[in-house]
């Protein structure tokens, strides 16, 4: 047999096809578009791991591996800290130099990028509206739809629960207060009786997900407020197309800030507020 040539670290890696990936736009060339081209393919990488993280969380959730659920889930935290992080590198560019390649980048924007709303979708924030975003993608499409008909977090928790003799309510159209309220109830039992320690260990790290990815939302804002102000994004028309006229707003700072009222898991959050009448 032919002996294999030693892997070395640039082969593993990709090196070669990783770091020809920048391909700016701008001419004459822009200095902060190489910063703002790679900060938004890192965030790709990272949500590439979220998902792979998140997905598998809910396969052990499923199978009722609570301890390795919640690790999972656990290692998705540091990653949205560093997300959060990586806002204050964009915030170094200057406007006037953001302005000079800004233009060009019509109409191309974060809101079409198909992993966030892979996240959004794997967390149980599923609107058909953003699922059609992506209907002249046959793969795009593809992918986000098995997303839509995937199991969420949210599902695996609802199983936990029913596996511990919970009555959750029925997944139907049109029963979701009802179920809701179930919901809380079950939850309710698990933060407050020591026999359910550890799922109420998994709720919590649910929960620090969810808060950290809110905490995102809010640190996304200031940033593009940062830079653009209250210009519309370069996204508009993508916008004013998926979520119709009547919510679409020209600022893309204010259409961002409506972004900012959406949870994950409202039920362990409406929780907390009853805990003390229990």
């Amino acid at each position: 047999m032919a002996k294999r040539r030693p892997l070395s670290y640039g082969e593993y890696l990709g090196l070669d096809e990783l770091l020809d990936l920048q391909h700016l736009v701008s001419k004459p060339r822009q200095h902060d578009e190489v910063l703002f081209l790679i900060a938004h393919q890192a965030y790709e990488l990272w949500f590439k791991l979220m998902l792979n993280e998140l997905e598998t969380a809910i396969s052990h959730m499923l199978a009722d591996n609570l301890a390795e659920a919640t690790r999972l889930i656990r290692r998705v935290v540091p990653v949205q800290r560093v997300l959060i992080q990586q806002l204050e590198v964009l915030e170094t560019i200057r406007p006037t130099d953001f302005l000079k390649f800004r233009s060009i980048l019509h109409p191309a924007s974060g809101f079409q990028s198909l992993q966030f709303r892979e996240l959004e979708f794997i967390s149980g924030l599923k609107d058909e509206k953003y699922l059609n975003l992506h209907i002249g993608n046959e793969m795009s499409y593809e992918q986000l739809l098995k997303r839509w008909e995937a199991p969420s977090l949210w599902d695996g928790f609802r199983t936990v629960m029913e596996e511990r003799g919970f009555n959750v309510g029925r997944k139907e159209k049109g029963k979701e207060e009802a179920n809701y309220e179930l919901e809380v109830e079950a939850i309710l039992k698990i933060f407050t009786e020591s026999k359910y320690s550890h799922v109420a260990e998994l709720a919590e790290v649910m929960m620090e997900y969810d808060k950290y990815f809110w905490l995102w939302r809010q640190h996304h804002i200031a940033m593009v407020e940062r830079v653009i102000g209250s210009r519309p994004g370069t996204g508009e028309k993508i916008i004013e197309k998926t979520m119709g006229p009547t919510s679409f707003r020209p600022s893309g700072v204010d259409y961002l800030q409506t972004t900012l009222g959406k949870r994950f898991f409202p039920a362990l959050w409406a929780a907390r507020t009853r805990i003390g009448a229990y």
